[in-house]
């Protein structure tokens, strides 16, 4: 009865993890704030403090709340979700200080951006989607210069990612640190 009770709360903080997904990323996203999406940080969250299939889980929910309300599109880029799902869990098993939290998210956008390129190539022809940005100027110029519809993809979706993956990771470093959140999950007993 206890287990139960301990996966029953943290589905509950999983569907609570991809609501900040949502909204954090929705708002982001319709401010227009560059190289900044705020998108995957419940799923970081959920990765790095307990077993790896709620990470996955809020990873790809989050993409199927995405895909309802703005649209199909949304849907593919959760294999994009659980490729963040993956390697946070996986980089995170030594511990998830501050120098941790940077190193997981360049990881994340590095194994993250093959993911993402190949969706944008299929998608979009390898720019980042119905919004310019920044990004799309240089996947553009990439590939005039004669370089690989692949790797200009792959250039852009890592400039995209960057800044906003060490910021997300460093972000979730400070909340998994923080007293309230440890009080707050002390009482759930799922093993790593």
């Amino acid at each position: 009865m206890n287990k139960e009770k301990s996966q029953l709360q943290l589905l509950v903080f999983c569907a609570l993890a991809i609501g900040v997904n949502v909204v954090l990323g929705s708002v982001v996203t319709y401010t227009h704030v560059p190289l900044l999406f705020l998108d995957a940080i419940g799923t970081i969250f959920i990765a790095v403090n307990f077993p790896l299939r709620y990470g996955l889980l809020t990873g790809l929910g989050t993409n199927v709340v995405l895909a309802v309300i703005h649209g199909p599109l949304a849907l593919p880029f959760g294999l994009v979700s659980l490729t963040i799902a993956l390697v946070a869990h996986l980089a995170s098993r030594r511990g998830f200080g501050y120098k941790q939290a940077i190193l997981t998210g360049i990881f994340i956008v590095f194994f993250g951006s093959f993911v993402s390129a190949a969706v944008r190539l299929v998608l979009y022809d390898g720019f980042n989607g119905t919004t310019r940005t920044l990004t799309d100027a240089l996947v553009f110029t990439m590939r005039a210069g004669g370089l690989s519809r692949y790797f200009s993809a792959y250039t852009g979706a890592f400039s995209d990612g960057i800044i906003d993956k060490i910021l997300s990771c460093l972000l979730v470093s400070w909340l998994s640190e923080s007293q309230t959140v440890r009080h707050l999950f002390s009482n759930l007993r799922v093993s790593r």
